[in-house]
């Protein structure tokens, strides 16, 4: 079934076999279309950055005849988002050439290394013969987006740009890497020198991948089943566990039931993972906790952190470990909290941050509740969830900047009293807070369903219960018998406008400006009942003989609508500036 699986860095996974022969794929065109998201773009950049050279990627699964291309069965997103994150490498290093002709870095005189990686840098991405290494499917243009990249970078000619290319993900995956390597620092100039971008490409260079090479298709997914459905991976908790079982080296079951803490409290493989670099960073003030050969825990050096820990006072980290995921697990799995919890009252408030996505800022949290656990942390939550809120729509400060920001917090505020306005001073620089006006600016001429669904839906939620009595409550997070969300976002003017309906005389091109504006937005947990109808159907329909439309009533936030006979462009840009400037007041 397997002919062959080899561990190899990407520079010769891109590069030519043990016969000499090149290496070129094709992904097959019943592959799904190229899906990876923000998500996995981040995660990938990430991964490499911030750990050591040589770091591991993943697997891809071919199958093919020696010195023919090889199909890519399993892998096609890993390894199209590796050529993508090339393409953007090629053209960054590109652009640096032109506007610097008296700094050419890759003058084979100045620095031999450079200039090696720049030639393979092409190589990892298109042939002499004129071919690229790899072939994308046909699904979604994606074949015709990935060669527009190419001619982008003067690798190809094609000098039209498929139509709505800007559209699809190859595009925004490309500005997505162009944009990390391009982000401006705190004094406005680049992050990433032109060393810094070849020392990039050279840990791109040396990531492993293992390529399985398999007989035929039927061989390739009875493979495939086999690695993502069978077994649990051995995680750093189960390897931690081990070495903490070997180094004691008495009642191995009893150590192994109290360690069953941790994983009852923290299920999801990434949170423990995220659980131990953050116990570190919590903590790393501490002499007892402090390594200092490591300044941040990685996904790389993790283990070896524990490693030492466990050599030099093994019971301290065992009881660590077991007595702070107790706190931990608040943060990750708030719905644990029972009634006899001393942090109860903070519950509704940590499945509120939970939806956001405030990760980074657990490490703070878990230093705080840990050592200040008679403090009242309710106006810290609160300022947490909207700093969070604007971050989030603004992308600012950079994702990749996050974990330091909330390690260097938690460092100017060991051992001193706990101080809200310290935080606030802290997080609200300029360097990690977008100002009122840039914010605002974003409230009123972005597209902010699109720039973040999950924290619009978040911000209108606040705002809305932010108009409410406490009587008039409702849980805007209840999920229906089929396990989705009763409320939702409802597009006023909707997305997908009813043919039949007067939505049709706004034409298409100012329909897509202002669809996914504030103004344009609201809550609803009669969404398939609004659908597509008209603005008047919507206002005022019923179910069940009560009302449920856009002028019930029933949305404080919907209080604008009330007079309107219809819906147009000017009514979306009023309605934007006007909760546009709640916001600001509600978040400030």
């Amino acid at each position: 079934m397997i002919k062959n699986a080899k561990n190899i860095p990407i520079e010769k996974l891109l590069g030519k076999d043990d016969n000499n022969k090149e290496l070129i794929y094709e992904i097959p065109p019943y592959q799904r279309e190229y899906s990876w998201g923000k998500e996995q773009w981040e995660n990938l950049f990430d991964d490499i950055n911030e750990n050591d050279p040589g770091y591991f990627l993943g697997s891809i699964i071919c199958i093919g005849e020696e010195n023919k291309c090889l199909s890519v069965i399993d892998g096609q997103q890993r390894l199209t988002t590796i050529s993508i994150l090339l393409c953007s490498l090629l053209h960054i290093i590109n652009i640096h050439n032109e506007n610097n002709p008296n700094d050419r870095i890759l003058d084979l005189g100045k620095n031999e290394e450079y200039a090696t990686l720049w030639s393979g840098l092409k190589k990892y991405i298109f042939l002499k013969d004129f071919r690229p290494r790899l072939t994308l499917s046909i699904q979604n243009q994606n074949y015709d987006d990935y060669i527009y990249l190419l001619s982008i970078n003067k690798l190809v000619n094609q000098p039209e740009q498929p139509k709505n290319f800007g559209n699809r993900r190859i595009s925004k995956a490309y500005e997505y890497f162009k944009f990390r390597l391009l982000e401006p620092n705190e004094d406005g100039g680049a992050s990433y020198s032109i060393k810094n971008i070849f020392e990039f490409l050279k840990k791109v260079s040396s990531a492993m991948i293992v390529k399985i090479d398999v007989i035929d298709i039927a061989s390739a997914f009875t493979l495939f089943e086999s690695i993502n459905n069978r077994g649990m991976p051995l995680t750093p908790i189960d390897l931690i566990k081990n070495s903490i079982i070997g180094e004691i080296g008495e009642n191995p079951e009893e150590i192994n039931n109290q360690w069953q803490t941790i994983v009852k409290n923290i299920e999801s493989y990434e949170d423990q993972v995220r659980y131990l670099r953050h116990y570190y960073h919590a903590f790393q003030n501490d002499s007892k906790v402090k390594k200092s050969n490591f300044t941040k825990a990685t996904k790389s050096n993790i283990i070896k952190i524990y490693s030492e820990y466990i050599k030099k006072d093994v019971l301290f980290i065992f009881n660590e470990l077991i007595e702070k995921s107790k706190i931990y697990t608040l943060l990750v799995a708030p719905e644990k909290i029972h009634y006899t919890n001393s942090f109860l009252k903070y519950k509704n408030k940590f499945i509120d941050l939970q939806r956001l996505g405030v990760a980074p800022s657990y490490v703070l949290l878990l230093y705080l509740f840990s050592v200040k656990k008679d403090e009242d942390f309710t106006s810290l939550l609160n300022f947490l969830e909207n700093w969070f809120i604007r971050r989030h729509l603004t992308d600012y400060p950079a994702t990749n900047k996050l974990d330091q920001i909330f390690l260097d917090l938690v460092s100017q505020l060991y051992k001193k009293n706990y101080d809200l306005d310290v935080i606030k001073s802290f997080l609200m620089t300029k360097e990690r807070y977008s100002s009122d006006d840039k914010f605002q600016e974003l409230l009123i001429a972005g597209d902010i369903y699109t720039i973040n669904t999950g924290a619009t839906r978040c911000l209108l939620t606040k705002l809305e219960k932010s108009k409410r009595t406490k009587e008039s409550e409702v849980d805007f997070w209840a999920l229906s018998n089929n396990q989705k969300l009763i409320w939702s976002i409802e597009h006023i003017m909707p997305q997908n406008p009813d043919s039949k309906t007067d939505w049709i005389n706004i034409d298409v091109d100012t329909r897509k400006t202002y669809l996914h504006r504030l103004g344009n937005l609201t809550l609803t947990c009669y969404n398939s009942t609004l659908s597509n109808k008209s603005f008047n159907d919507k206002s005022s329909i019923k179910e069940n003989g009560n009302d449920v439309g856009l002028q019930s009533g029933n949305v404080k936030i919907n209080e604008y609508l009330k007079d309107k006979t219809a819906w147009t462009i000017e009514n979306i840009e009023d309605r934007t500036k006007l909760l546009t400037d709640e916001i600001i007041k509600l978040l400030s």
